[in-house]
């Protein structure tokens, strides 16, 4: 168990492994795929206290960003990236006041393990076998589509697909949606992004906070430039099936205490994956303006 007053330090200890890797120490990190961060870098040298990790906590806190694995090591799902574990109380490791559960992601696994797989008497954190049991889970799996990579037919309809998932979000890991926008471009190949394009959002938690820019045109998002398609999805995405026009950056806006009537903190450009947002080197970070989209190697 990783109790709650445990957190500040861990994400404090993969700030300081993975904010700067992007050439920035803005609090924001970038692209977390790319930082090498071993929780047991955190294990107690002597008593257990706030700013360390039993042997058993940095543990279980690498199988968090491990993701599943069977007996012989092979991956059975994704994990999480280091950072930003501000909300890991309440979709990870835990408050225990999600509707009687421990976190959101513990209440969706049991309650999917136990009313649509397995039967009401089933305890998955008991019973589950990593070996065995997947198998099972299959049927569920291809009966879902919304998983199935070609798009084809919505391509020929016109159909735009604007994704976004945040690097932060600890309900829905970001591996997984880049997982299947790779599927999708390996469908449809080199073209893909003339009808869908993934954005991934540096510091962005589910759905929404984090922070990061944190302000896009989502779902409840007050917004001063409601429908603009530099900094809103929908307007955006309007534009593009309207006129053509694809969206090469979204602007992202973080306000002062999350709170639009306080004004405005930071912009940041938001890149189709896989371009990332790099700074010019002069002006300041706070402003999308001093931003480019680039490809991640350049």
């Amino acid at each position: 168990e990783i109790p709650p007053y445990k957190i500040p330090a861990m994400s404090k200890a993969t700030m300081a492994a993975c904010d700067a890797n992007d050439g920035l120490a803005d609090g924001i990190i970038d692209r977390p795929d790319t930082c090498n961060f071993d929780p047991r870098s955190m294990i107690c040298p002597g008593e257990d206290s706030a700013d360390c990790l039993t042997a058993a906590q940095a543990e279980a806190w690498r199988k968090i960003l491990d993701g599943p694995v069977n007996s012989k090591g092979e991956s059975l799902y994704v994990g999480y990236y280091p950072g930003h574990e501000e909300d890991y109380p309440a979709y990870v490791t835990g408050l225990g006041v999600m509707h009687g559960y421990p976190s959101s992601n513990f209440m969706y696994m049991d309650s999917f393990m136990r009313w649509f797989v397995f039967g009401p008497d089933y305890d998955p954190v008991i019973s589950f076998d990593y070996d065995r049991d997947p198998a099972k889970l299959a049927p569920f799996v291809a009966d879902q589509d919304a998983v199935d990579p070609d798009l084809r037919a919505f391509e020929r309809r016109g159909g735009k697909l604007l994704i976004y998932n945040g690097w932060a979000d600890h309900s829905t890991p970001p591996q997984r949606v880049i997982d299947y926008y790779e599927a999708v471009r390996g469908v449809h190949g080199a073209d893909t992004p003339d009808f869908a394009r993934l954005f991934m959002l540096p510091g962005f938690h589910h759905c929404s906070g984090g922070p990061g820019p944190n302000h896009f045109g989502a779902a409840g998002q007050a917004l001063e430039n409601l429908h603009d398609p530099e900094h809103d999805l929908i307007g955006a995405i309007v534009r593009w099936v309207e006129q053509d026009n694809a969206p090469d950056r979204i602007i992202g806006t973080r306000y002062t205490g999350n709170d639009p009537a306080q004004g405005i903190a930071m912009t940041r450009p938001f890149c189709p994956y896989p371009q990332v947002a790099r700074y010019s080197g002069s002006g300041s970070t706070n402003e999308a303006e001093n931003f480019a989209c680039v490809e991640p190697n350049d």
